[in-house]
């Protein structure tokens, strides 16, 4: 390899580092964002508590809680990714969802998917799996919301159509460790546990506060407000995951190509000392041959004298 094409080699290694720095950088911003967002529906988290609460101290457990549907037909929704860099990301959302549909035994007829993430989606597809819906993933903390809206008003009719009883949702989720993991989180049917212990939980102050709506309407407005809250943290979280993912993946390309552009130097180094080298021996060589012509010249000369 000649000097001229290690300098290019090393100037596109240079060029593809700086790359790589910039999308890690990016990543490791969009991390932080997502997860200040997701920080934030805590308090608003806890309002809804508080309005079950209040519900359910006033009217008891809403009838359409205490029904059970006797037929179990069962939404899988997967949040994936629509970006590359993020090694088995998908692949993993992919496989646990398999695995429950084996460890349940269930029937296609039972299932319904639901993707958001265009390689989800193919994935699915691939598989033949009846996809009741898909979407593109959201790109912003605000685009995150609108999904959220977009979801709930199609799962309205989807739950409707199909008599859906059970809702999971899978996605990958950041802890505190080093790594990313796959959760399942089930929003359907409505946890009754939870608002019975809300029931029998003190009220912190001596006055409940007063409803004047309807407890169906209310119950039905507060229902669809928290399975919103929650979509909106599970998306966060698949985000900031996602974000995780790539960030470690540029991180680790970019100690190889730290690696592999010191190698390209050294190699760049070496073959340019040994050029050097090369050029000395030639001017050394030279002047050598050089002093020993001159006794030679030198002879004929006086000899023409």
């Amino acid at each position: 390899m000649t000097l001229e094409s290690l300098q290019r080699q090393i100037k596109t290694t240079e060029d593809l580092r700086d790359i790589v720095r910039t999308m890690k950088m990016l990543s490791s911003v969009s991390i932080l964002q997502y997860e200040q967002a997701n920080a934030s529906l805590k308090f608003y988290r806890q309002n809804l508590q508080d309005a079950f609460q209040a519900l359910v101290q006033k009217f008891g457990l809403p009838q359409a809680v205490q029904n059970k549907n006797q037929q179990e037909k069962f939404l899988y929704i997967l949040l994936g990714s629509d970006n590359g860099m993020v090694g088995r990301f998908n692949r993993e959302i992919m496989l646990t969802a398999e695995k429950d549909l084996q460890h349940l035994n269930l029937k296609p007829s039972q299932v319904l998917f639901l993707t958001v993430g265009k390689r989800l989606s193919a994935m699915a597809e691939a598989k033949k799996w009846p996809l009741s819906a898909h979407y593109a993933n959201a790109n912003s903390v605000k685009a995150v919301h609108i999904l959220a809206e977009s979801l709930i008003m199609n799962l309205d009719k989807i739950i409707s159509r199909e008599k859906i009883s059970h809702v999971t949702v899978y996605f990958q989720q950041h802890g505190k460790g080093t790594a990313v993991k796959v959760v399942k989180q089930q929003i359907m049917p409505f946890d009754t546990n939870a608002l019975q212990k809300l029931k029998d939980k003190p009220w912190p102050t001596n006055n409940i506060p007063l409803i004047v709506q309807k407890k169906e309407q209310l119950f039905s407005a507060l229902v669809r407000e928290s399975l919103l809250i929650k979509l909106i943290s599970q998306l966060n979280q698949s985000l900031a995951a996602e974000h995780f993912t790539r960030m470690t993946n540029m991180q680790n390309a970019e100690q190889n190509i730290d690696k592999n552009l010191a190698e390209l130097n050294q190699s760049y180094q070496q073959q340019r000392q040994e050029q050097i080298t090369d050029e000395l021996i030639d001017v050394i060589s030279g002047v050598e041959a050089m002093k020993k012509k001159k006794p030679a010249l030198t002879e004929n000369v006086l000899l023409s004298e």
